[in-house]
């Protein structure tokens, strides 16, 4: 008879012929979504063939327990890697993203051709795309001949958005200390300010996640209790052994400062328990710019002082961090989902969707 095979197997059992004193194995399963499905996902070293698809996401199934090696990557794109815990008949979710390895960028220029194209007065073209690439043809040539073309509307409105930011070089942290505003937010999230007895601090939101600096860092901090929370803020109710074991030292300590913490505490929620806040990495620079990645909640656009990147608020294992634009004197703005960069006396949008291969 089949039905009770099928049902033991569908539940999360498996038949482990290699092991006769453990002949019955239980397993897992991940459910990773993805910016795009034209990736390729490894488990443990291995590449999973054709794994079910939902929607933006592959579901990964037949696990057995233990700490398993995710890889998301492809030859044109930054890997996305995690150390994730599996458990017997429970699917964790994990969130991936894969910025372009070569920084992608779109001139918006002074004057534009009939058609549109680009116009960049330089007498050469060397180390102007020396780190990055253009996604549409530019035109160089010589500023005198200026008639055949036509003023570019959309730069004079992007003109006025670095028009009207600070051109401090100093640190977000810095800045703070001054008393100085630091940037412009995105008009689309929120903004407001922290007061307490003796301080007063600026933050973003965005779908009750808020980014706030706090004793010169960045953290992520969920403002509307377990209800639902993401996933990365919680653990299994356990010891900080174990926890450091299953997401990582930093992530036992985390929890063992928030148990104690009296304005963000642990939240228990069944045989789980929950941070309200994580520190976002920032790879030990200072930081010159912060926000919400576009349309994301769980990834943070951070200016440090090497460039612009993209990093996960998740830090399970480790947090994900990507280069999107590399340099060190240039300024940012975030303006309707759109990232804008002034650079050498140039604009450029940051194109971040990833193209087909």
């Amino acid at each position: 008879m089949v039905f009770p095979a099928l049902i033991f197997y569908t539940t999360g059992y498996r038949l482990n012929l290699n092991d006769e004193e453990a002949a019955i194995v239980t397993t897992g399963g991940i459910y990773i979504t993805t910016d795009n499905l034209e990736v390729d996902v490894y488990l443990d070293g291995q590449i999973i063939e054709r794994p079910r698809l939902f929607r933006s996401a592959y579901y990964i199934q037949h696990i057995e327990a233990g700490i398993h090696r995710v890889v998301v990557q492809r030859p044109d794109l930054n890997t996305w890697v995690k150390d994730l815990p599996i458990d017997s008949h429970v699917v964790i979710e994990a969130a991936a993203f894969n910025m372009p390895a070569i920084p992608h960028v779109r001139p918006i220029t002074e004057f534009v051709t009939a058609t549109g194209t680009p116009v960049i007065f330089a007498a050469t073209t060397t180390d102007l795309f020396d780190s990055s690439t253009s996604t549409v043809p530019v035109l160089f040539a010589s500023k005198p001949r200026v008639n055949p073309y036509e003023v570019n509307e959309e730069f004079l409105y992007v003109e006025s958005l670095f028009s009207t930011t600070s051109t401090s070089t100093k640190s977000v942290f810095e800045i703070f200390m001054d008393g100085v505003d630091r940037f412009r937010f995105s008009t689309t999230t929120d903004v407001g300010t922290l007061e307490s007895s003796t301080t007063s601090t600026d933050f973003v939101e965005l779908g009750h996640m808020r980014l706030v600096e706090k004793e010169n860092e960045i953290y992520a901090t969920w403002t509307n209790g377990i209800n639902n929370i993401p996933y990365y803020f919680c653990v299994p109710s356990a010891s900080s052994t174990d926890i450091a074991l299953r997401y990582g030292e930093h992530v036992a300590l985390d929890f063992e400062k928030s148990e104690k913490a009296t304005t963000t505490p642990v939240i228990f929620d069944g045989n789980r328990k929950c941070r309200q806040e994580i520190k976002i990495d920032r790879k030990r620079q200072d930081v010159f710019f912060y926000n919400f990645f576009p349309d994301s909640r769980d990834l943070v656009l951070l200016q440090l002082e090497d460039g612009l990147y993209v990093t996960e608020i998740d830090d399970r294992s480790w947090q994900n961090t990507q280069l999107i634009y590399p340099g060190n004197d240039f300024s940012v703005e975030l303006e309707n989902g759109v990232i804008y960069v002034k650079d050498k006396g140039m604009f450029f949008e940051i194109i971040t969707e990833i193209e087909p291969n």
